[in-house]
């Protein structure tokens, strides 16, 4: 889903900053240690040429819902497109150019390596906790086997926090393989707990006329997605995920469920 660009925009609640697959993480990329075996299989191994271009289009959601409280929903969306300038498969290089839609068009280099898990805008690198992006992102979804067939499975340990979870495990089950056109689909479902990365720890809510700031307790969270590959890059992917919180200020303690989406699509570039 998009790939990812230095962008940290204050479009949630109350100028609440809201991360949708844009790199919004702050640590080096030092701190993740990625799978030490590149993944050469093809699906996942990028196929591009040079100067070639790449688009997709995006959505995230985010909603938090109560008996207690009107329902608090927001919205972000946008497109990416990226020009190849390196076509290597193992460290791209692309020139990208990302509109959010109510924001002003940014421009930016990326660079992406280890396996997907470490991206650079500008020459700044951070790790890619990105939910979903362009490119297959191995802290995401790991090591695949070597030999793929319809019902493979793997698991996944996430180490740290990420877009739409915290550390945690997955499983990927392949639900279908087109071998001559390179393309596969899989299922993604998983559970952690704690907070997300870039997560909200306070929303503004509004009860009886008034509008409290409340601190966000989560629960446990559980994701569940579909996503297709083809050489590599991202052609269509969704993924929900949907966690318990209680929300408590001063003198006030509501329970809630809180749920995020996230939905891209590769889209031509004309």
């Amino acid at each position: 889903m998009l790939l990812f660009l230095q962008i940290v925009f204050a479009c949630f609640i109350d100028a609440h900053s809201l991360s949708f697959a844009v790199g919004g993480n702050s640590k080096p990329a030092s701190f993740y240690k990625p799978h030490q075996n590149i993944i050469d299989t093809k699906y996942f191994t990028l196929k591009v040429k040079n100067g070639e271009k790449l688009g997709n289009i995006f959505s995230r959601t985010i909603s938090f819902k109560s008996d207690s409280f009107p329902e608090i929903v927001k919205r972000v969306s946008g497109t990416g497109i990226y020009t190849v300038i390196n076509n290597n498969p193992h460290s791209p290089v692309f020139l990208g150019v990302f509109r959010y839609d109510g924001h002003p068009e940014s421009n930016s280099k990326v660079e992406i390596s280890n396996g997907g898990t470490t991206i650079s805008y500008d020459g700044k690198s951070s790790i890619n906790t990105d939910a979903s992006g362009l490119l297959f992102n191995s802290l995401i979804w790991g090591k695949p086997p070597l030999k793929i067939k319809r019902g493979a499975t793997w698991m996944v340990s996430i180490p740290q926090a990420w877009e739409l979870g915290g550390g945690g495990t997955q499983t990927i089950k392949v639900i279908a393989v087109d071998e001559k056109n390179d393309t596969i689909m899989l299922i993604r479902e998983g559970s952690s707990e704690g907070l997300y990365d870039n997560d909200q720890k306070q929303i503004d809510v509004s009860k009886d006329g008034k509008t409290v700031t409340m601190t966000v307790v989560p629960g446990q969270s559980h994701w569940t997605g579909y996503t297709t590959f083809k050489n590599g890059l991202v052609i269509s992917d969704e993924l929900l995920v949907t966690r318990p919180v209680v929300l408590t200020s001063e003198n006030l303690r509501f329970e809630a469920q809180q749920r995020e989406y996230i939905l891209l699509n590769a889209m031509p570039v004309l």
